[in-house]
């Protein structure tokens, strides 16, 4: 298996570890150059497992077996630098922030594309051709979300509503419930403003997208259909809601762009309105 930022990825599977399986991984990220050299048995010794629990756990990790992994480890070395992983610190260097936020970055883009489905992706747009108006909501950094797509599908044409207002949408979803379909951005899952408006559309009949991190979420198990975005890196890092917002956003350009295909001719034609009025506007 090649990741680009192994170890990083092996932290964030700890939780679907077990005890004894964590302490190996927690060697693996601890001491890198030295796992490469050890055997699956001496390593089950010197963690005080078994060589057993070794290969388990590098299966459970997505890799053929021990020696993949040390081979995979072998190739990220090089690149590897232990703060990537840290907290922002106290009069950190512009360097430094930069690198780590680019990693996480690149690291979140990585695992956004691993959770994408092809067949969900393809079902949501089937709905949005078959429906005239989006209803779409998030709050704080969805919000943001929610206002790129209201721009991108509005410069096409699509009929959009979008407001910070819970009950004029709610009053939107019940007037347009023929015709509509709701798009509710949560990171969490357990927004209540967009989890009780995924309920008002339920009540009248509206389907519902769920964009959020785990399909255990409330959102998506409430909503018809779901989307998940990587929030993964987000533990580690809690200034701002960078590595979900990247998520979400790039979520949404592939759902954008997905539709966009199915029409593309005319919806060239479209945008290209759009912009020519912007310019008029301007002149």
């Amino acid at each position: 298996m090649e990741h680009q930022h192994l170890l990083l990825f092996i932290k964030e599977q700890m939780s679907h570890l077990t005890k004894h399986e964590k302490r190996i991984a927690e060697y693996f990220m601890e001491h890198p150059e030295k796992t490469i050299n050890l055997s699956a048995k001496e390593l089950g010794k010197i963690t005080n497992t078994s060589a057993a629990s070794v290969i388990r756990c590098t299966h459970k990790l997505n890799f053929k077996g021990f020696t993949d992994l040390k081979l995979a480890i072998s190739r990220y070395l090089p690149q590897h630098e232990q703060s990537i992983y840290q907290e922002i610190k106290q009069d950190e260097t512009v360097d430094s922030i930069s690198k780590k936020l680019i990693t996480r970055a690149s690291h979140t883009l990585e695992m956004t594309e691993k959770h994408i489905s092809d067949e969900s992706i393809n079902q949501i747009v089937d709905q949005l051709y078959d429906t005239q108006t989006m209803i779409v909501f998030g709050v704080g950094a969805s919000s943001l979300v929610a206002q790129d797509l209201y721009q991108k599908f509005t410069r096409i044409g699509k009929q959009v509503i979008h407001s910070l207002d819970t009950h004029f949408l709610a009053t939107a979803i019940a007037s347009h419930s023929k015709s509509c379909i709701l798009i509710g951005i949560s990171n969490s899952g357990e927004n209540n403003e967009t989890i009780s408006l995924a309920k008002v559309a339920r009540k009248y009949g509206v389907k519902t997208v769920g964009l959020t991190q785990s399909e255990q979420s409330t959102l998506a198990k409430i909503a018809d259909f779901y989307l998940i975005h990587d929030a993964s890196s987000e533990k580690s890092l809690r200034l701002a809601a960078t590595s979900s917002l990247i998520s979400q956003l790039m979520t949404i350009d592939i759902l954008f762009y997905s539709y966009l295909s199915r029409n593309y001719d005319e919806h060239v034609v479209t945008m290209s309105k759009t912009r020519d009025a912007v310019e008029l506007y301007i002149e």
